[in-house]
């Protein structure tokens, strides 16, 4: 849609976590595209947000920079189910665990 008319709804004082699958580099199809700074500038600025991106590009990738930027992490995107599968739930540790007190 166009950028105007793009919005995701959160419920208040939600978490807010998003996590990426991609095989390819980050692109935009919105009118005005949205630059990756763009992109970056967003996450950061939304709060309690987590980014977590998984991608088949290894070293320092356009995807791994926005998971740092958006509090998250990086990781490879595989065809083996249990490489997969342990990355789903270190995101699941990430995002469930309580505070140090519990």
């Amino acid at each position: 849609p166009p950028l105007q008319n793009f919005d995701i709804s959160w419920r208040p004082g939600a978490n807010r976590i998003i996590i990426v699958f991609s095989d390819e580099t980050p692109q935009s199809y919105l009118v005005p595209e949205l630059k990756i700074g763009d992109v970056k500038t967003a996450v950061k600025n939304t709060p309690q947000l987590k980014l977590y991106t998984f991608s088949k590009y290894s070293g320092l990738t356009q995807w791994e920079d926005l998971a740092i930027v958006g509090g998250g992490s990086w990781f490879n995107l595989t065809n083996n189910p249990t490489e997969m599968y342990a990355s789903l739930m270190e995101i699941l540790d990430d995002v469930c665990k309580g505070d140090k007190n519990e």
